[in-house]
């Protein structure tokens, strides 16, 4: 036997046994898992989950948390909305409405005040519309509060 620091030969004896090695059942190569774009679900447009089905990475509690504390919330904004399931909604300025498209007139109308609605553009995140708009077949009226960012700098 031969020292490994040294490359001496090692004068004592040295007993050698019957070592047993164990193949690990999760090798790294069988947990990889990245995605840029892929499949979305069809009801919310979210990325699909899981591996096997070449779904979307998530975010949990702690991650998000972590990201909060360390002031990226930009890269949260991004990643949770931007590259997941963002949606252009028209909301009335007046009464918060989310407006529908008229394809005979061919524009936005509110549904309370109809063309004389001012409806602006915002984005949401795709699922946050559908709660919307399951609330409003519950009988509930959510309102939404648009304001232009731009005029209070």
């Amino acid at each position: 036997m031969y020292d490994g620091r040294t490359g001496e030969m090692i004068q004592s004896p040295v007993f050698i046994g019957i070592v047993y090695y164990q193949k690990l059942h999760h090798m790294v190569s069988d947990k990889i898992h990245a995605r840029a774009r892929g499949p979305v679900q069809i009801l919310t447009r979210q990325p699909t989950e899981g591996r096997s089905r070449a779904g979307g990475l998530r975010w949990g509690e702690m991650e998000v948390d972590c990201l909060v504390g360390h002031g990226t919330s930009l890269l949260l904004r991004e990643t949770i909305l931007d590259r997941s399931d963002i949606t252009r909604v028209y909301v009335c300025e007046i009464c918060g409405h989310i407006g529908w498209y008229d394809r005979n007139k061919g524009k936005y109308l509110c549904p309370i005040h109809k063309e004389k609605g001012s409806l602006k553009p915002i984005e949401i995140s795709y699922a946050f519309k559908l709660l919307l708009q399951e609330l409003m077949s519950f009988g509930v009226k959510p309102r939404l509060v648009v304001k232009d960012v731009r005029k209070e700098v």
